[in-house]
C-alpha cells in the first residue's frame, strides 16, 4: 500500500475542512434561499428557468442545469454537492495552479494558498448575495489557467483548456466573462509573440468553445438589442468596504457594490491596513516569481482585469466605461466590475502561498510551525465573518409544503400566463426568517410568469428587460393599483405569495376572478384572460440552446472518443487506405 505524501493530501484535506466550515448551516435539510440564490425545492424545468421568459435570459444555463442535478438528487442534495465543490474546486485550483508556477513549493505554502483562495472578502461578499455563479468563476480560473499554459507549453492537452471553458459556461454570463477574459488574453499573447500552431490551436478552441457555451444566453440577448442605461453602470461601481476607501478595498478584494454583503470586521481600521498590506506583499511576490520563472504570460489577464476595474471605478474615466457598458452590445455583461477582480484575488492567493514558502526557508526549522500557523491565523482573522454559513446568514430551510403544492397546482392548471404579486422581485419570507431573497415563484411555477425584474436599491431602481413588466410599473407608478395594472396586461392567473414582508391588498385579489388555490402562503386567481402572449426570448432562445448543447456534447465526445483511443493498441483507429 502506498502512502500519499503530505504534500499531496494535507491541502486537500484543509480544502474540504474549510469549505464545511464556511458553509456550516447551509448544509443542512432543505435548501438556502438568499438574495440571488432563491433556489427552487422542486425541480421544473420553468420557462424562467429556461430562459424563455425574458428577452435577455441571466440565470442559464446554471438554473436548468441545477434542475437536472436536482431530479436525480433531490433539490437539497444538489445544492449541497454544487457549494461544496466549488469552495474546494477553488482550493485546489489554486494549489494545483501554484504547482504550475512553483513546483518545488512546501506543504505549508500549499495549505496557505488554499485558505487564502476561499478566505477572503470576494467569496464572503458574493457568497451572501447568493452570487455562487460568481464565485464558481473564479473556483474555475485557476484550472482554466493552468490547463492553458499547459496546452501552451505542450505539457497539456486542449481538451482540458475546452473542458475548463464548458464548466464556466454552465454559470452562465459572469462566469463566462470571468474565465474568458483570463484565459483569452494568456492565448492572445502566446500567439502574437510565438506565433506557433499550438498557440493558434489553442486559441481557435477557446474562442469556439466560448461563444458555443454563451450562445444560450447571448443570441438572444443580442438579437433583442438589451442594453443597459447609464444610471445601471454608475450603481454597480465598485464601492467602499474598508476605511480605505474604494481603492483600498479593492486592493484586498473587496469592493463589492452591495453594501448590505459588506462584513462588519472589514470597518475595523487594524483588519483592513493588515488586509492590504498582506496583498501588497502577496502580489509582490508572485510577480518577483513570474519574473523568475519567464511565465509573463499569467501577468496579461491579471493587467487586464485590473485596468477593467480601474476604468469602472476611477472618476476620470467613469463617462468611458458606461459608454462600453451602454452602447456597446454585450457591454452589460461587464456592468458588475467588481467580479473583474477574480483573477487579483487569485493572484492574492497564490503569492500568500509563494510569500510563505520564501518565509520558511529563511527562519530555523523550529519556528516553521509557529510561522505557519501565525499566516494562516492571519488570513482567517481578516474574514472571521466566515466561519459557519458567513455568520449564520446562509440556512438552509424547508420550503411549506403547502407553497410547493399551490405552486404544483398553478403548474397543472391550463396554460396561461402568472402575474405575480407583490409588485417587487425581492421577499422576506417568514418561513425563511425573513431573509432578504429573490422571489421563488418563476423558479416553482411552470408556466409564463410576468413579474417585476427592475433591481430596487437604496437610492434608486434599476429597469429590468421586460418592456411588459415595465409597462405594468408605469401604471402602478401613475395611481392604477397593482391588481388592474396586471389585469390590463392581459394575465389569466394572478399569483400572491403571502407573508413577505411586503404590502398588499389580499382581498383586491381574492375579488379580481375565480379563487383557484388558497393557501396561507400562496393565493391563486383566475381572471379568465385568454389572451395569448408570445415568449419574449422566441426562436432565439431555442436556438441558443441547441448551440450550447451542440457544444457540450461535440466537446465531451472528443473526451471519451480520445480517452478510449488512448487505451487501444497503437495505431488500432487509424484509418488505412
Amino acid at each position: 500500500m502506498t502512502v500519499r505524501a503530505p504534500q499531496r493530501w494535507l491541502p486537500e484535506l484543509v480544502s474540504v475542512v474549510q469549505a464545511l466550515l464556511v458553509l456550516g448551516p447551509a448544509l443542512g435539510p432543505g435548501v438556502v434561499v438568499a438574495y440571488d440564490m432563491p433556489w427552487s425545492p422542486d425541480a421544473r424545468w420553468t420557462p424562467f428557468v429556461l430562459g424563455q421568459d425574458t428577452p435577455a435570459p441571466r440565470v442559464v444555463p446554471s438554473d436548468a442545469v441545477m434542475v437536472l442535478l436536482g431530479k436525480v438528487l433531490g433539490a437539497g442534495l444538489a445544492q449541497s454537492i454544487v457549494l461544496v465543490a466549488i469552495l474546494v474546486g477553488l482550493a485546489l485550483g489554486a494549489v494545483a495552479l501554484s504547482d504550475e508556477l512553483a513546483p518545488g513549493m512546501g506543504v505549508a505554502g500549499r495549505c496557505a494558498c488554499a485558505v487564502a483562495a476561499v478566505w477572503n472578502p470576494f467569496v464572503s461578499e458574493r457568497l451572501v448575495i447568493g452570487q455562487w455563479v460568481v464565485v464558481l468563476g473564479l473556483a474555475v480560473l485557476p484550472w482554466a489557467l493552468r490547463a492553458t499554459l499547459r496546452a501552451l507549453g505542450g505539457k497539456g492537452s486542449l481538451y482540458a483548456v475546452g473542458l475548463a471553458l464548458l464548466v464556466a459556461g454552465v454559470g452562465g454570463v459572469n462566469t463566462v466573462v470571468i474565465v474568458s477574459l483570463a484565459v483569452i488574453p494568456v492565448v492572445l499573447g502566446a500567439f502574437l509573440t510565438q506565433r506557433s500552431r499550438r498557440a493558434t490551436q489553442v486559441l481557435a478552441l477557446a474562442v469556439a468553445v466560448t461563444i458555443g457555451a454563451s450562445a444560450v444566453w447571448a443570441l438572444p440577448s443580442l438579437l433583442a438589442g438589451a442594453r443597459v442605461s447609464g444610471e445601471s453602470a454608475e450603481a454597480f461601481a465598485p464601492t467602499s468596504d474598508t476605511p480605505l476607501g474604494v481603492w483600498g478595498s479593492l486592493l484586498s478584494g473587496g469592493g463589492f457594490w452591495n453594501g448590505a454583503s459588506h462584513p462588519d470586521a472589514r470597518g475595523v481600521p487594524l483588519i483592513a491596513v493588515l488586509a492590504a498590506l498582506l496583498s501588497v506583499a502577496a502580489v509582490a511576490c508572485l510577480a518577483v516569481e513570474l519574473r523568475r520563472h519567464r511565465q509573463w504570460l499569467l501577468t496579461v489577464p491579471i493587467l487586464v482585469g485590473a485596468t477593467l476595474v480601474v476604468l469602472s471605478a476611477l472618476p476620470l474615466t467613469r463617462a468611458l466605461w458606461t459608454v462600453l457598458v451602454t452602447d456597446v452590445p454585450g457591454g452589460g455583461a461587464l456592468r458588475d466590475s467588481q467580479k473583474l477582480l477574480a483573477i487579483w484575488v487569485l493572484g492574492i492567493a497564490l503569492g500568500t502561498g509563494l510569500l510563505l514558502d520564501r518565509v520558511l526557508a529563511t527562519v530555523p526549522r523550529s519556528l516553521a510551525g509557529p510561522v505557519t500557523v501565525g499566516t494562516i491565523g492571519l488570513i482567517l482573522l481578516l474574514s472571521p465573518q466566515m466561519f459557519w454559513g458567513i455568520g449564520g446568514r446562509l440556512d438552509a430551510v424547508r420550503v411549506p409544503e403547502g407553497y410547493r403544492a399551490a405552486a404544483g397546482h398553478l403548474s397543472a392548471l391550463p396554460p396561461g400566463e402568472v402575474g405575480l404579486l407583490p409588485w417587487n422581485q425581492y421577499r422576506r419570507y417568514a418561513w425563511n426568517d425573513s431573509r432578504v431573497s429573490l422571489t421563488l415563484g418563476p423558479r416553482v411555477i411552470d408556466q409564463l410568469v410576468l413579474f417585476d425584474d427592475s433591481l430596487p436599491l437604496r437610492e434608486q431602481s434599476v429597469a429590468g428587460e421586460s418592456p411588459r413588466s415595465a409597462r405594468v410599473s408605469a401604471r402602478i407608478a401613475g395611481g392604477t393599483t397593482p391588481v388592474a395594472a396586471l389585469g390590463a396586461e392581459g394575465v389569466r392567473y394572478l399569483a400572491a405569495e403571502l407573508d413577505t414582508g411586503l404590502d398588499l391588498d389580499v382581498e383586491a385579489v381574492r375579488g379580481a376572478g375565480r379563487v383557484v388555490v388558497d393557501d396561507p402562503t400562496l393565493l391563486v386567481v383566475d381572471m379568465g384572460s385568454r389572451d395569448v402572449h408570445p415568449i419574449p426570448a422566441g426562436w432565439a432562445g431555442w436556438v441558443g440552446w441547441l448551440l450550447s448543447a451542440l457544444t457540450g456534447v461535440a466537446l465531451i465526445t472528443w473526451g471519451v472518443v480520445g480517452s478510449v483511443g488512448r487505451r487501444l493498441p497503437t495505431g488500432l483507429l487509424t484509418f488505412r487506405p
